[in-house]
């Protein structure tokens, strides 16, 4: 098996960390080449910011960015990253598109289960392709189901 990709998922609470443990649960596997990233909401780093902080927001997104940075040191094996965030324009996404550049990776928002799950399946490849391919496939795992009495 060649070199496989590596993911970071970020997102806003422990969202990605979740969706992380249910993929490997379902898969009965760890997935080695995952990170999640929590973008924590600003009453969760009182400990952290001093109150007499001038840019509290500025410090919130230098820490995310550090946490990124991180994350990216953890699961980085020079095949390439995909950031996987929960919200186009969020913080997260932000943060990551402001240092993660094509030589890095590709940031993908809208993670969800099906995306982790076939992430798992297609770690192989250019983080381009793949992204496209997870885009693709887990746009198809949005469905709506209309009740029988809907259908006519």
């Amino acid at each position: 098996m060649g070199k496989v990709l590596s993911f970071i998922i970020v997102t806003h609470g422990d969202i990605g960390g979740s969706l992380l443990a249910v993929a490997e649960y379902i898969l009965g596997r760890k997935l080695d080449n995952f990170v999640a990233v929590n973008v924590p909401f600003m009453g969760e780093l009182q400990h952290v910011i001093d109150s007499n902080c001038r840019f509290p927001f500025a410090e919130r997104r230098q820490l995310i960015k550090e946490q990124i940075r991180k994350a990216k040191n953890q699961v980085d094996k020079g095949s390439g990253i995909i950031i996987l965030t929960d919200l186009f324009g969020g913080t997260g996404f932000s943060v990551a598109s402001e240092f993660f550049t094509s030589d890095d990776g590709v940031i993908i928002s809208g993670v969800n289960l099906p995306m982790l799950l076939k992430a798992a399946e297609i770690r192989q490849g250019s983080p381009v392709e793949v992204a496209v391919d997870l885009v693709d496939r887990t746009r198809k795992a949005v469905v709506c189901r209309f009740p029988p009495s809907f259908t006519g």
